[in-house]
């Protein structure tokens, strides 16, 4: 999970004095990109091809890739081993045509325990597509998954269609009307009415986002 108050503290110690055009010339950072970071305004990490090129001897490019959220911090891990859980990663997702594999585990990834509530079952799902993008959800991103038979309005759910099919879209509740809404403008929107409704089932809400390096 990218960590935006930790790759401020980093930045202002690679900056060391430098102001925000000068640090933004000698790295490529660009320079709108960089005040946005420095006042908590962007949500999601830069690439670590960039993160490589502004890494110093006074914060080394591990640590950026952690606080970026592209690579846990094994001493962390190591300290609090009791606390670090592993969760599976389900099938996939896709933010676009829904497709869903409810069967298949890619994998595992590691969080903190601490970050979940134990009256609930959690799980990471791998996104593909590209129709929440505007809700910095990206192709190849893992989102955490609480599992939860119902959401509130305006949040983001994998849900099934006539369980056989999945997608994640954000959940719209109009009166009689259920909207599954995707965050890009080039994606219909899933309407449901009336008994129609039932065809949706919630598997569960999103939390956040992994990012994937780009």
């Amino acid at each position: 999970m990218f960590q935006k108050h930790l790759f401020k503290e980093q930045l202002i110690k690679l900056m060391n004095g430098k102001t925000s055009t000068e640090f933004a010339e000698i790295t490529g950072f660009n320079r709108t990109y960089l005040s946005k970071y420095l006042n908590l305004k962007l949500d999601r990490p830069p690439s670590a091809r960039l993160l490589q090129s502004i890494a110093s001897s006074i914060v080394n490019y591990e640590d950026l890739l952690v606080s970026c959220g592209y690579l846990h911090s094994t001493h962390n891990i190591n300290q609090s081993n009791n606390s670090i859980i592993k969760l599976p990663i389900v099938g996939s997702v896709h933010a676009g045509n829904p497709s869903f594999s409810d069967n298949y585990i890619e994998g595992y990834e590691a969080i903190d325990a601490s970050e979940l509530n134990p009256s609930y079952e959690y799980i990471y799902v791998r996104v593909k597509g590209n129709s929440m993008i505007n809700a910095r959800i990206h192709d190849g991103d893992l989102v955490l998954v609480r599992k939860q038979s119902d959401v509130n309005n305006g949040d983001i759910a994998v849900v099934t269609i006539d369980d056989e099919t999945a997608t994640l879209k954000r959940i719209l509740k109009k009166e009689n009307i259920l909207v599954l809404q995707p965050e890009n403008p080039s994606y219909s929107s899933y309407i449901f009415s009336g008994e129609e409704q039932n065809r949706v089932r919630i598997i569960g809400k999103v939390l956040h986002v992994k990012f994937v390096p780009i």
